[in-house]
């Protein structure tokens, strides 16, 4: 094997490793953030963990060479990547898991790579091969056979339904908005940044129109406040920008496909949520879906211009 081989090999080994931890952080913290949004406001609890979250990034950032300073340049377009994957992601999943459960709410919004696909043939020009077209089909079979179990749920709160596909195009819009730009600045950067924009909005509404409640946070609660703050927001978006950096934009939501399995699992240990013969299809399912693009030589790098680089300019 030569060194362009090995090299490629091992970034491919990397892009996988990333995947394999964001399954774990995003996967388990669904159980926790239902917890969460049953008893605390949702502005209010999403304006204060955007700005613990936000800082500990930016700090990351810092501490691992990145520059912290954005660009003036690159304002107007992180402006906007933070309304998507920050402001309507997370609001619009925190009102959705108010009215639905966990596995329903995750199921829901790992439609992602539809909504992805479209708008990347669309916006970024990028070409589905076969593999990568059946890899999309197979992953939201594996969605729907998840889905199927749960009709009779969600059509008793159809609202939170329209939250969590709200919620999974917002998403699907923001990280086609994240690799259009060639950045001259690191994914922690861009991750702190997004979630400290969203962190003034959310301020100010829930100033207006929540009253303050988190200081009555107790017990279990508390826990999966913290869990949800420090597990999947930090650590999280610290995987979910790298594996965007990594891979395409259609192959890092076909990636994310294990976190609703994995959110459905985590659910029925927590909750006590039964699993039987359409659990292990959806994983079949999902898991054939990732191999196609992961493990079979086929997964699309990113170009390299969106790795961070120094601008003399600024």
């Amino acid at each position: 094997m030569n060194a362009a081989a090995r090299t490629q090999a091992g970034a491919a080994r990397y892009g996988i490793f990333l995947l394999i931890g964001l399954w774990l952080v995003w996967g388990t913290s669904w159980p926790a953030m239902r917890m969460v949004f049953t008893e605390v406001p949702v502005w209010q609890f999403r304006a204060v963990t955007c700005a613990i979250s936000g800082l500990a990034l930016l700090a990351i950032a810092v501490a691992t060479g990145e520059r912290w300073r954005v660009p003036r340049r690159h304002w107007g377009v992180l402006i906007a990547a933070a309304v998507f994957n920050m402001i309507i992601w997370q609001i619009c999943v925190g009102y959705g898991l108010s009215m639905l459960g966990a596995g329903h709410g995750a199921i829901i919004t790992y439609t992602l790579p539809i909504w992805t696909a479209a708008i990347s043939v669309v916006v970024l020009k990028e070409r589905l091969n076969w593999r990568t077209a059946l890899a999309v089909a197979l992953g939201v079979a594996g969605v729907l056979v998840l889905l199927s179990s749960d009709f009779e749920a969600i059509g008793t709160s159809p609202l939170g339904a329209v939250f969590m596909i709200a919620a999974a195009i917002g998403w699907a819009i923001g990280t086609i908005i994240v690799k259009r730009v060639a950045w001259t600045v690191g994914m922690y950067t861009l991750a702190g940044w997004q979630l400290l924009i969203a962190w003034v909005p959310m301020t100010a509404i829930a100033l207006a129109a929540e009253p303050f409640m988190l200081h009555q946070i107790r017990g279990d609660t508390l826990w999966a406040a913290l869990y949800v703050t420090f597990i999947a927001l930090i650590a999280g978006y610290a995987l979910w920008f790298k594996i965007v950096e990594h891979f395409s934009a259609v192959i890092a939501s076909l990636g994310s496909l294990m976190v609703p399995v994995i959110g459905v699992l985590s659910g029925a240990a927590m909750l006590g949520e039964p699993i039987g013969w359409i659990e292990a299809a959806a994983l079949a399912l999902v898991l054939t879906a990732i191999s196609l693009v992961l493990f079979a030589g086929a997964a699309a790098r990113s170009p390299r211009a969106n790795h961070s680089k120094p601008d003399p300019g600024k």
